[in-house]
């Protein structure tokens, strides 16, 4: 079961993506500060600010040190890898910022409600099995039903790639792109 949010700085911390991105690291296991800092190519003490927000909001816990010379460095891992939370505590600006980075967003919203008048009550922030981390709805649909709207919906806080995968990504897709195009439009 997810983690249900309850704490207000926690809602705009997991609401704003490049945030939210920052739990990432933690979400995968015990990490740094430096770590963090690392993954996300900012400063440590960015990443000590961050840190600290993430405490404050409860979305971090210290789970032991690392020995070495010197002080030791303190482990963090993420309260969860799931969050859900409830749409009442995300700032409106933040909620109009999350749907207004896709286009498209509020036309699939639209068509779920319309499959699912229950949907979209709940925003969740959850690291997926590919370790890439979504935002979206309570329950993902099954998008591949029968029934369900030909809709996709890909939108997730960073997919990071080096360049010749990226660049093979590309190729795929504008062939994707391509062969769809070249289909007669169904009347």
């Amino acid at each position: 079961m997810a983690y249900l949010v309850e704490h207000p700085l926690a809602a705009r911390l997991l609401a704003d993506p490049d945030l939210a991105v920052c739990l990432k690291p933690f979400m995968k296991g015990p990490a740094t500060v430096k770590d963090l800092a690392q993954a996300r190519g900012i400063s440590l003490q960015r990443a000590h600010y961050l840190v600290g927000l993430f405490l404050k909001a409860g979305l971090l816990e210290p789970v032991g040190v690392r020995r070495r010379r010197g002080r030791p460095i303190r482990l963090y891992r993420a309260v969860d890898t799931d969050f859900r939370i409830p749409r009442k505590l995300v700032p409106e600006r933040a909620l109009r910022a999350l749907e207004a980075a896709q286009s498209w967003q509020e036309e699939w919203q639209k068509a779920l409600e319309a499959h699912d008048p229950g949907y979209g009550a709940i925003l969740r922030v959850f690291l997926n099995p590919e370790g890439l981390l979504e935002f979206g709805s309570e329950e993902e649909p099954d998008i591949l039903a029968e029934d369900f709207p030909p809709l996709l919906n890909l939108w997730s806080a960073g997919l990071y790639l080096r360049r010749e995968e990226a660049k093979a990504l590309q190729r795929e897709l504008l062939g994707l792109y391509h062969r769809y195009a070249a289909l007669s439009p169904v009347r």
